[in-house]
């Protein structure tokens, strides 16, 4: 349903402190609140949308609590635009899997999220915007007044369809934003990573075991079976990815290794193939001169990085850090190091830990890296 409101009251946003009468006090007119803030969401929600919904013709279309999504435009001369659980959102996102027209997605298909638009509506750059929506049973608000309390006229400086996608991909999947440290610690003691490859729920669960401190190798026969499936229903595209397609041979004996449970024969090909593919596409940006193992993984995530967004489900600072510390991990010769880039190459590993584990971790690396090759968009 969309209505015109010919007069809102100048709306001066939310107070930040509480301040006695007289007193100087702070004004947010520019924010975002989920459900994870609890009592601040609903605070807020009773303020802005309350008061946009309390304009709207009587009776009222929809009670408060069957309000699905809500986006006031709210123009200088104080009159707004309202879109009331009707409001046209296309996001665009990248699947793990193809799919056809007409096919249901669901959040376990999404590897990531990117830009939202709304269709056929157009959001001027001096208009405030106030946004409610769903995701499931999680609600979010958005706010921006601040070009209405801009007296030299400003527009906007900010990307609104960037920031509106990342606040739905930080909603939707707010388990993986919301990893503290000492559980990041965790996960990279034991040498794991939320690979945006990997199924959804098995992900919320590795999250949980390294939450409560538990081994996330009790989960290897899950996370093996869902690369399996992975190298079944959505293989690696070589023909499609020209990085990939120049190792194709070495991937596919890889695969074929990996499927017959010879993991030695896996991992050895596919540890120094992963800074090979780092290398090949490190050259195609024209970097061909300081291939050093911090630089090759830096240049990886971050060429693509303006064609991201901010709440990406790459994750990925977090990955550079995990391929720095994790997959090029030095080691002190003669001390039986783990399985790194480094100690295969140097023929120092350990042969128990060519392993389940380090190939499954492997195939993860190259799938992760497979979308940072790509031009960052999503599909």
């Amino acid at each position: 349903m969309q209505f015109e409101i010919m007069s809102v009251d100048l709306l001066g946003g939310y107070v930040v402190n509480s301040v006695r009468a007289g007193d100087t006090g702070t004004v947010s007119v520019a924010g975002f609140v989920s459900s994870e803030d609890g009592d601040e969401l609903i605070t807020k929600l009773e303020g802005l949308p309350d008061h946009i919904l309390s304009k709207l013709p009587l009776p009222s279309p929809v009670s408060r609590s069957a309000v699905d999504t809500l986006l006031a435009i709210i123009r200088k001369d104080m009159t707004a635009t309202v879109y009331l659980n009707e409001v046209p959102i296309v996001q665009e996102m990248r699947f793990k899997r193809p799919f056809r027209k007409g096919d249901l997605i669901r959040e376990s298909c999404i590897v990531d999220m990117g830009r939202v638009e709304f269709s056929g509506v157009h959001v001027p750059p001096d208009a405030g915007v106030v946004f409610v929506f769903s995701v499931g049973w999680r609600k979010g608000l958005f706010y921006d007044l601040s070009p209405l309390h801009d007296e030299e006229g400003k527009l906007r400086q900010y990307d609104l369809e960037e920031q509106i996608g990342s606040l739905y991909a930080y909603l939707t999947f707010q388990e993986r934003f919301k990893i503290d440290e000492n559980t990041w610690r965790v996960l990279l003691d034991q040498k794991w990573f939320p690979f945006a490859y990997l199924d959804d729920k098995l992900l919320r669960k590795m999250i949980s075991y390294a939450k409560e401190g538990w081994n996330i190798d009790d989960l290897l026969p899950e996370i093996s079976a869902d690369v399996q499936r992975l190298l079944k229903d959505g293989p690696l595209n070589v023909a499609n990815n020209p990085i990939l397609e120049g190792h194709a041979e070495f991937l596919a004996a890889a695969v074929e290794r990996y499927q017959a449970g010879d993991y030695i024969s896996c991992a050895s090909n596919l540890y120094p193939r992963i800074e090979g593919l780092l290398r090949s596409f490190s050259r195609t940006t024209g970097n061909t001169s300081n291939l050093k193992p911090e630089t090759l993984i830096k240049v990886a995530v971050e060429y693509h990085q303006s064609t991201r967004l901010t709440a990406s489900l790459l994750l990925p600072a977090k990955f550079k850090d995990y391929v720095d510390t994790i997959y090029f991990a030095n080691f002190d010769p003669g001390s039986a190091p783990d399985v790194s880039r480094h100690s295969v190459a140097h023929g120092e590993a350990r042969p128990d830990d060519f392993s389940l584990k380090t190939s499954t971790i492997a195939f993860l690396i190259i799938y992760q890296l497979s979308l940072f090759f790509s031009d960052g968009r999503t599909r």
